[in-house]
């Protein structure tokens, strides 16, 4: 893919391409400048064009693909045509590389090495500015990342409509502590709202998730029926549990009745509760929650 951009007869499409870059501003000739020094190289999907604290200072445009920006082994952002990575390292040479960069698909990019890009830089002092605003876009994207501190902790209780009457009674036990609890059914899923944006959003504002396995439904499991929860709660479970992690995602499962759950449900946080429709459910449900607040003290919001 490269050689659609190299040589004379890919002159024409690799100026078209890097007039385009954010750190250009329309710049004949910067864009000349930049043609004609850097050197096109292409990599493909899986391949790292820098790793995170290494010691390199090169600077790479995107002409074609998309990359992926990852910090501490999560992936932070997507970049492509239009694009460039590496400047810090190309300001501050003695700076290690902030993030690892990994071509998501194949990629045809411009690179410059740092001595080459002091001095064009030296000649448009513009691109300076160009960099100053782009970090400083970027600085507010990954903000979004980090998430308020918290020092009230809070809690989503996840139920089907069946097991309604649980959530509340388990809502109503922490009336008193200092925890935000808050039922699926508290306005979280508006109507003008997608489920999974709704969900995500509820895991993004919750340091932990209780799912409250109710027997709501019949599974066939060799040869017999066994009364298993909603589907739908078992899936909203693992997504808390994916990003909270398995100490805070907690599931609820009635004592005296053998809910058969997914397999892959061994291992996480469990406390069994008692429910008999018609008795004092505040009284029954009692202990759990008591091992509830325990649990939730003990481990304070999620604040990283």
């Amino acid at each position: 893919m490269k050689e659609r951009f190299e040589g004379d007869a890919g002159r024409r499409l690799r100026l078209e391409v890097l007039a385009a870059q954010k750190m250009m501003l329309g710049n004949g000739p910067l864009v000349e400048e930049v043609a004609n020094l850097c050197a096109v190289e292409e990599y493909a999907a899986g391949a790292e064009l820098m790793q995170q604290e290494s010691d390199t200072n090169d600077i790479y445009f995107v002409l074609a693909g998309t990359v992926q920006i990852v910090v501490n082994g999560h992936q932070v952002a997507v970049r492509g045509p239009g694009d460039s990575v590496g400047e810090m390292a190309a300001i501050q040479p003695t700076q290690k590389r902030s993030a690892t960069v990994v071509a998501q698909t194949s990629i045809v990019v411009a690179k410059l090495t740092e001595p080459q890009f002091a001095d064009i830089a030296n000649r448009h002092p513009q691109l300076y500015r160009a960099i100053a605003q782009e970090l400083s876009r970027r600085l507010m994207e990954r903000n979004k990342l980090v998430g308020v501190h918290r020092d009230k902790i809070r809690v989503f209780i996840i139920s089907s409509v069946e097991g309604l009457p649980i959530a509340r009674a388990i809502q109503d036990a922490f009336e008193h502590d200092p925890f935000t609890c808050t039922v699926w059914t508290d306005g979280v899923f508006r109507v003008a709202n997608y489920t999974m944006e709704a969900l995500e959003a509820a895991v993004d504002d919750s340091d932990f998730a209780i799912a409250i396995a109710h027997a709501d439904d019949v599974t066939a499991y060799r040869g017999q029926d066994w009364p298993s929860p909603r589907d739908n709660v078992i899936l909203e479970l693992g997504l808390f549990m994916g990003r909270l992690g398995r100490r805070r995602a907690i599931l609820m499962e009635p004592r005296d009745e053998k809910v058969k759950l997914p397999s892959d449900m061994a291992g996480i946080t469990t406390i069994p509760y008692r429910f008999e429709p018609g008795k004092d459910m505040a009284a029954l449900l009692a202990p759990a929650c008591n091992k509830l607040r325990d649990h939730f003290k003990a481990m304070g919001p999620n604040n990283g």
